[in-house]
């Protein structure tokens, strides 16, 4: 199942600690690299990407790209469950589960169309054997049948949730409109992923070993770490545990465009997180502009200082909401701009209020207020900084997508610019955007 960071798409209404400021949901300008980045191409193709970063633990990521991964969702999502689990290499399926315990103090996975991704942070005196089981667990897979049986279990009961919950239906219905019917992401798979998982057990297993015969594409891996290691130490590691494997490759998965939303779309339902008389009202539109467009970096500002007008009229003057969200997202395919609510008040009357804010930012950024978020976003720029994580997926979202938000200088948008962008961009009420209705259970 695809694990998305877009707020939006993922529709999480987990509360939380929610600070008495305006929180500030951007990303920052470029990450210092420190002057030591470093990249090798193994033997077989794999390529590696290192930071050498002041972090005492190390964070890793391993992304594999293929078409392969963009027909065969279901199959994906299993092998993503059973690489923490399952025999691999020489492992057997409980040495492999002791190992992920540990080794790997914080480890992760994902899938989504075209791509499945490992993450990993351990402490440096790990660093080898984690790797090795990083590789061993990625690449070399045997699919043992207590495993296969075990995972695709957990795997339906997650795709039941998707299929029959009120937040599942809405997701899935807004990656249709959003990005299309026919578009990778906008594509409904959650009943044949489900029909996968029911399989009879021997299929199943031999369907995933053929499956991953076909993505076994070092020359489609690349691995990313960060972290206070000697370069050519980490390259020799990589070579031996990676660079093993035979090389392959195969075509790399092509994500096309999502066209910019065109028409007013509403869609309504509840929450589970919510009880009445509480509801969360959601603007959210595809403004076309992708990672690398160049109106992302003003987008970016206009969705901080539309989180601040927000937060000034909807909380501070209103009292109709606690905390008011606006975020920009771009991708390599998308730029979902978005704004969220959570209130007691009339949904009806809250999207007006929106809107009608959205007009007055229309009319003209105040230059003194934008003066106020430079140091703001310079202390998040130095927060990322010092984060190995965040590092981590900047550099990933470099190398994937060509460009990462921590790269788009928002420092150089001024008034006139992001007035210019406000106009361009933010809609009139009932205009081309979608409107989400969540209410309380």
């Amino acid at each position: 199942m695809e694990a998305s960071r877009r707020g939006f798409i993922k529709l999480v209404l987990a509360g939380g600690f929610v600070p008495f400021f305006a929180p500030s949901i951007f990303a920052s300008p470029s990450i210092p690299h420190e002057g030591s980045y470093t990249q090798f191409t193994l033997s077989n193709g794999l390529r590696l990407h290192h930071l050498r970063s002041r972090s005492k633990y190390v964070s890793t990521a391993l992304v594999l790209r293929s078409r392969e991964i963009m027909s065969h969702s279901g199959l994906a999502h299993i092998l993503e469950h059973t690489s923490f689990t399952g025999a691999a290499g020489d492992l057997s399926a409980e040495e492999v589960k002791y190992r992920q315990r540990r080794l790997i103090q914080d480890g992760n996975a994902t899938t989504s169309p075209g791509r499945l991704e490992w993450y990993a942070s351990f402490l440096p005196k790990y660093a080898p054997d984690a790797l090795q089981l990083l590789a061993v667990t990625s690449l070399d897979q045997k699919f043992d049948a207590e495993t296969v049986r075990s995972e695709a279990r957990i795997v339906l009961q997650e795709l039941l949730l998707e299929k029959y919950s009120s937040e599942g239906e809405i997701r899935r219905k807004f990656n249709r409109l959003v990005f299309g019917p026919d578009h990778p992401r906008g594509v409904d798979t959650v009943d044949k992923e489900i029909a996968l998982a029911k399989l009879p057990m021997r299929k199943l297993v031999s369907k995933l070993l053929e499956y991953a015969n076909l993505i076994r594409l070092p020359g489609n891996m690349d691995l990313f770490v960060v972290g206070d290691v000697e370069p050519s130490w980490l390259g020799d590691l990589a070579e031996r545990y990676f660079g093993k494997y035979p090389a392959a490759s195969g075509p790399m998965p092509e994500m096309p465009a999502a066209q910019p939303t065109r028409k007013y779309t509403k869609i309504s339902g509840y929450s589970r997180e919510l009880s009445r008389p509480l509801s969360e009202v959601r603007l959210a539109w595809n403004t076309g502009s992708t990672i690398t467009h160049p109106d992302a970096c003003a987008l970016l500002a206009l969705s901080d200082y539309v989180n601040e007008m927000l937060f000034r009229e909807l909380r501070e003057r209103d009292g109709a909401s606690y905390s008011p969200e606006a975020y920009f997202e771009p991708d390599d395919c998308s730029g979902i701009l978005g704004l969220s609510v959570k209130t007691s008040k009339r949904p009806e009357t809250i999207e007006r209020r929106i809107c009608a804010i959205l007009e007055a930012i229309k009319g003209g950024v105040d230059p003194t207020e934008l003066e106020l978020y430079r140091e703001r976003w310079e202390l998040q720029r130095l927060k990322v900084a010092e984060s190995a994580d965040s590092l981590l997926q900047t550099l990933v979202d470099r190398v994937i997508n060509g460009c990462a938000v921590e790269d788009l200088d928002i420092n150089s948008v001024d008034a006139e610019r992001l007035t210019e962008t406000a106009r361009k961009y933010l809609p009139t009420y009932k205009g081309p955007y979608f409107y989400v209705e969540l209410r309380g259970m």
